[in-house]
């Protein structure tokens, strides 16, 4: 267990007095916990789908967010971690009757307590708003861009790559997604490419939402070596004026996805169709802007979305016209919900402002765990494929936290 304690300049007293409640209850909350303190804030976690089980090593895309202060560092990087499952410390002989807990054998070797860093790869253009690996082929990497690019990375080919250019100066990447007539030079002007998602179903296909409220998709099956930067899109359409923050693919199905707009907008699109909206929510069940929305991976009818406001919503997609399924309130804006890929029930909210996780069963309307452990706002966070309960998450203090909360808290609750 690592909780180093982040750099308190800037941070109100009120969350530095919550914070050190959180750190003397650690032992109590968590199975694990490993907390990590990075030069620049990451926007963007997400667990690869591999796990080395003989050191119990996991890896996790993260990225370095500038805000445009120093582009030279703008990455995105791939880590590694282990949370050391694989060491057997249940032998009677490793129980101390002092600390009242099992510890290791002197003779035993630990891997790293901090993130190990595999690969780096400088981000080409603006900043780094999101990024994502492919279902299909977790090696190629999409990256969002401030700028409205979305840059697409071979993993395997850092170190011995082949190097674009872009500016004054040689920038890796495998293609450029971008329409001519929307990238900027100037990325004050208001249109990044906000959100990204692959489809499960259908290999090659991006979904991508922008801050001018346009929605594309992009096929990387007309991807040519010859010609990296694709500017022709499989399907391109304006949402929401106001600008559309989030699309999400239904992840058992390859023509229907999800998208939400900052004028409380929420809708479901079909591919196959002419017209691809299909049903769209009434606003006045989310407020401040949907931020966030994802299928159920077991049920792919149900759909779950977060707004600006915090109210959180379950909705039937077969009858989006009607009230929600359920509500229940994060109580401050939601940046990111995440269902678990492992437990049916299961959701997790990452606090925009509050700097809190929650982890609800949507079967109630009360969070199972709260995890306090950053200071300023999550920005992104992950359910792991193998550990039913492990998540990672990143926030504006620049900490990303990999933890597991104590199972006699969220299974017996």
């Amino acid at each position: 267990m690592s909780a180093e304690n982040p750099e308190l300049s800037n941070i109100p007293q009120e969350l530095q007095e919550r914070y050190s409640h959180w750190k003397k209850n650690t032992k109590l909350l968590y199975d694990y916990l490993n907390t990590n303190t990075a030069k620049w804030p990451s926007l963007t976690c997400q667990f690869f789908p591999d796990l080395d089980t003989s050191t119990d090593m996991h890896r996790i895309l993260l990225s370095s967010f500038t805000s445009s202060q120093l582009p030279e560092d703008e990455s995105i990087y791939i880590v590694g971690i282990s949370t050391m499952k694989h060491l057997n410390w249940s032998s009677l002989n490793n129980f101390d009757i002092d600390a009242m807990e099992f510890l290791p054998e002197t003779s035993t070797k630990f891997p790293s307590k901090q993130l190990t860093t595999d690969v780096t790869i400088k981000f080409p253009n603006g900043d780094c708003n999101t990024a994502r690996y492919a279902p299909q082929n977790p090696d190629l990497i999409a990256g969002a861009s401030s700028n409205g690019s979305i840059y697409i990375f071979n993993r395997t080919k850092h170190g011995s790559r082949r190097l674009r250019h872009g500016g004054d100066e040689g920038l890796a990447y495998e293609a450029r997604l971008y329409s001519e007539s929307n990238v900027v030079e100037n990325i004050e002007q208001d249109y990044e490419a906000l959100s990204i998602d692959w489809n499960k179903q259908k290999e090659g296909l991006l979904l991508s939402s922008y801050s001018n409220g346009d929605i594309k998709i992009w096929d990387m099956n007309m991807f040519s070596a010859k010609n990296p930067e694709i500017t022709k899109t499989k399907h391109n359409l304006t949402y929401d004026a106001a600008g559309t923050n989030c699309v999400s693919w239904m992840q058992t199905h390859d023509s229907l996805f999800a998208a939400g707009g900052e004028s409380n907008k929420l809708s479901i699109f079909d591919t196959r169709k002419q017209k691809l909206e299909t049903n769209t929510i009434n606003r006045e069940y989310h407020s401040d802007g949907i931020n966030t929305c994802q299928f159920n991976p077991f049920n792919s009818l149900l759909l779950a979305s977060a707004d600006g406001f915090g109210r959180v919503n379950l909705w039937d997609i077969r009858q989006l016209n009607n009230e929600p399924l359920t509500s229940f309130n994060h109580d401050s804006s939601v940046s990111m919900l995440q269902w678990n890929p492992n437990l049916e029930t299961i959701l997790a909210t990452a606090g925009q402002e509050d700097g809190l996780v929650k982890l609800w069963d949507t079967s109630s309307s009360e969070p199972l765990f709260v995890h306090g452990g950053h200071m300023l706002g999550v920005n992104d966070i992950s359910w792991n494929a193998h550990d039913p309960w492990l998540m990672c998450s990143v926030a504006n203090d620049n900490t990303t936290h990999i933890w597991r909360p104590a199972l006699n808290l969220v299974e017996e609750a």
